[in-house]
């Protein structure tokens, strides 16, 4: 009979010190990954914000987090989390599971690119908005499991390709243990591809575009049989930067 006090007292010893680890310790374990960077933080690591959030060079803002406790009996941390910045906003759960799965679902989000400048000029970029939601993804270090979302892209005509900005739906799936983005524009042959986004995140972008065709044409009186493509990859926090 005592044994079984003891282990309850020790139980909800160990469970009240795990409840009083603070923001900070996961600020902390975010600031060591690459390319990611957070100001402060404050509350307890069950509930609580992260301030001044940074990807690369961007800022994405601050994040208002809080933990399902129920789910940890299916031996996962769930979380509902809402980022709110000047560019975006993105509310939904994002849980890890002690198998190493990482899930992210039943969210929303809105990005609004704010224009930059240099000198008083403003710069070119290729994306002003983007808006959608994720259903479900599951991922571990080595693969995509499962995913299922759509977005609708504002793409603008920094080029003068389009004669005009174009709107481009977007959709997620898993396949070959990747994560594939595939794009279509609005406008029948505007624009149109795919992103592969492997497991170490890196990318490979392929877009064909019929009004790119049309004017490689025009300028050097090429003919071709199908539309080429245009390929870029690197890392995907370069290609975040880059939009």
């Amino acid at each position: 009979m005592k044994i079984r006090y003891i282990i309850i007292i020790i139980s909800i010893f160990i469970i009240g010190i795990v409840l009083m680890i603070p923001m900070r310790a996961v600020s902390s374990y975010l600031n060591d990954i690459e390319d990611v960077a957070i100001e402060k933080s404050s509350g307890k690591w069950w509930s609580g914000e992260l301030n001044n959030i940074y990807v690369g060079s961007n800022r994405i803002g601050t994040a208002n987090i809080s933990l399902h406790f129920l789910n940890i009996l299916t031996g996962k941390l769930d979380f509902s989390v809402q980022v709110s910045g000047q560019e975006i906003d993105f509310q939904g759960r994002i849980g890890k599971s002690i198998l190493g799965e990482t899930s992210i679902k039943e969210a929303k989000f809105n990005i609004d690119v704010i224009k930059a400048f240099n000198k008083g000029k403003a710069i070119p970029q290729p994306i002003s908005s983007l808006r959608g939601e994720i259903l479900h993804l599951r991922f571990k270090k080595t693969k995509c499991i499962s995913a299922e979302g759509s977005a609708t892209a504002e793409v603008m005509d920094v080029l003068g390709i389009f004669r005009r900005n174009i709107s481009v739906n977007s959709n997620i799936e898993c396949k070959d243990k990747n994560l594939i983005v595939g794009f279509d524009s609005q406008e029948e042959g505007a624009l149109s591809g795919e992103i592969i986004i492997t497991p170490d995140l890196n990318y490979e972008l392929t877009a064909k575009s019929e009004n790119i065709t049309s004017k490689i044409k025009e300028l050097t009186k090429l003919r071709f049989n199908q539309t080429p493509s245009i390929k870029s990859s690197g890392s995907i926090i370069d290609l975040i930067e880059a939009l």
